[in-house]
């Protein structure tokens, strides 16, 4: 009998774990999928020794890991792509793991052009992690006001209560989402949003939208606390690229249960309005 393909998005966090490596050894058919941030996260450590530690995992299941292409890219992959998840995967990666393994592991790690390749990659990741910084500061001062916005003092009980939502604060959410998509995709609609509607729950950008308003409602739920240090602001929304990656494939591999709850009502809101997500299939290692 055939079995069920699991597709896991991995937090940058369960990288070395023993979970992930229970998954990848219980069948062949489990894959890890790996965003470009916990490249970012290993590469930004400058060490060798991180770098190796980091892949003591997956370098040892190398067939059954999965590499998303840069952010940027993903962003431009047109929904109009019979298959979104194959365009979003670099190709050839096992072999890549395999030799980048074998080099760090071996006696020509330290040689000069194997340390100019990783200071290339270091001095990327940290530059890429420092820009999030600006961005994350905007967003996170605007959750007032968004509240605000888009929710009766009414609403806003419902939602601290985890109670019933009505049929208008579904209409606010959704809108704000569509707010949102039209700002981050400049306005140009045409490229990144063709009709119809449901090819649009598709792109990348729509679902980091929705993730947003997703992410909005937990600060309402959890006490309107907004982080203090921008550090821990852009992690935040790192973390909500993991939840919209994992609604392309069959979830997340993570222990952060702010994540999970984000992914969860990602994927059910996703649902709800007809989107293509694949059913998410839980995995525990067996105790």
């Amino acid at each position: 009998m055939m079995k069920l393909m699991r597709r896991l998005v991995i937090d940058s966090s369960m990288l070395q774990s023993e979970d992930l490596r229970l998954f990848l050894n219980a069948s062949a058919a489990n894959f890890a999928v790996l965003p470009d941030f916990v490249w970012f996260e290993l590469y930004k450590q400058e060490s060798i020794e991180a770098i190796v530690a980091g892949m003591s995992v997956i370098g040892d299941f190398p067939e059954q890991v999965i590499v998303l292409k840069p952010g940027k890219e993903i962003v431009e992959i047109d929904p109009r792509t019979p298959n979104m998840t194959s365009s979003m995967q670099r190709s050839d990666v096992a072999h890549q793991i395999r030799g980048m393994v074998a080099i760090l592991d071996g006696p020509d790690r330290d040689e000069p052009g194997v340390r100019a390749q990783l200071e290339r990659l270091w001095s990327g990741a940290v530059n890429a992690l420092s820009g999030m910084l600006e961005g994350a500061h905007d967003i996170l001062v605007s959750l007032p006001e968004m509240a605000e916005q888009m929710f009766t003092p009414q609403h806003l009980r419902i939602i601290r209560r985890n109670t019933r939502y009505t049929p208008e604060m579904f209409s606010s959410i959704f809108g704000a989402a569509d707010q949102i998509w039209e700002t981050l995709s400049g306005g140009d609609q045409d490229s990144t949003c063709p009709a119809p509607e449901e090819l649009r729950t598709q792109a990348y950008l729509y679902r980091y939208s929705l993730a947003i308003v997703i992410y909005l409602l937990w600060w309402v739920k959890n006490g309107n606390q907004t982080p203090k240090r921008l550090d821990r602001a852009r992690n935040d929304l790192i973390d909500l690229s993991f939840a919209v990656y994992g609604t392309y494939y069959e979830g997340l591999m993570t222990a952060d249960k702010k994540l999970d709850w984000t992914h969860q009502n990602l994927s059910l809101a996703l649902n709800a309005i007809g989107a293509e997500v694949p059913a998410i299939r839980y995995w525990r290692p067996s105790s």
